[in-house]
């Protein structure tokens, strides 16, 4: 089922909610990929009714840049993956005149990925979602880590009734994590990029034997990371709850990375929650890496 605006989506809603069904919601900009389908599939699993939204939040893509994804690919992909329904919007109906409204969580959205992450803008649109759906529970991947803290700090402070669900990171084996993003690089290039989830695991295995001076964990994982294609931008070791540089390592944290190539910045990071995840890495989905470069819109 395909709801094509808001107010079609909110009839279809409201008729869920009637029933006393649970609903589970996955927030997409479209351009859907196995990792999205990750999501979908424990949407559908764990709850009666699952939505995914299909919007290129505007606010939160480089301005002036384009996005390009495939309504009826991503429609195709979510109904095989579980969505019971996908409600897609546009800017006219998600942006009216008028419109001024952003989520604020001080400057956490700038201490991840910088200004260029849109953090902020991103939170603001996954929160919006999930106050027009009211979900039992909305799915985000640890892919994209800073988002999916921030949207759970977000809903609990605004005492919205929605339980926010981490779902792990989709990696291809070598180790890159699916990204829309992938589908510019060739596949001699995501086996370069593959060094760079290997030096941050390389840090959580020295953290769990014992190193504990950020310093000279950056620097032993700066040096396992060779390019020919990609600039490396950073390795950073930072607080879970808020983002912050850490000096000596403490639980939680996120070992976060990034390197660009084409004008497009990859983030890439390992988050660590307890003990356990620490010791014995995190609990990633693993796939095949496609044959061909153009396989990389990952639609199974």
């Amino acid at each position: 089922m395909h709801c094509a605006c808001l107010s079609a989506g909110k009839a279809f809603l409201r008729e869920v909610a009637r029933t006393g069904q649970t609903i589970g919601t996955v927030h997409t900009l479209g351009a859907l990929h196995l990792g999205h389908a990750e999501l979908i599939r424990r949407a559908a699993s764990e709850n009666d009714v699952a939505i995914v939204t299909v919007y290129p939040n505007k606010i939160q893509l480089r301005p002036g840049g384009s996005y390009d994804f495939n309504l009826d690919e991503d429609i195709g992909l979510a109904l095989r993956s579980g969505a019971t329904a996908v409600i897609s919007s546009n800017d006219t109906e998600m942006f009216p005149p008028g419109y001024r409204t952003l989520l604020s969580q001080g400057d956490c959205h700038l201490r991840l990925g910088g200004p260029e992450a849109y953090l902020k803008e991103a939170v603001t649109g996954a929160v919006r979602w999930i106050c027009y759906a009211r979900p039992t529970r909305s799915y985000f991947g640890l892919k994209d880590i800073g988002q999916a803290i921030l949207v759970k700090r977000a809903v609990a402070d605004l005492l919205l009734d929605c339980e926010i669900r981490f779902v792990p990171t989709v990696r291809y084996k070598n180790g890159v994590p699916i990204s829309s993003r992938l589908r510019r690089f060739s596949r001699s290039e995501l086996d370069e990029l593959s060094c760079l989830f290997r030096a941050l695991d390389h840090s959580r295995k020295e953290i769990a034997q014992g190193v504990s001076r950020v310093e000279d964990l950056v620097a032993s994982a700066t040096s396992q990371i060779k390019f020919r294609n990609f600039q490396l931008d950073f390795v950073r070791i930072v607080g879970a709850d808020n983002f912050e540089d850490l000096e000596q390592v403490k639980l939680p944290f996120i070992i976060f990375g990034a390197a660009t190539a084409h004008g497009l910045r990859i983030f890439d990071s390992i988050y660590v929650p307890d003990q356990d995840t620490l010791v014995k890495g995190p609990s990633d989905i693993w796939i095949n890496l496609p044959e061909r470069p153009s396989q990389t819109s990952f639609h199974p």
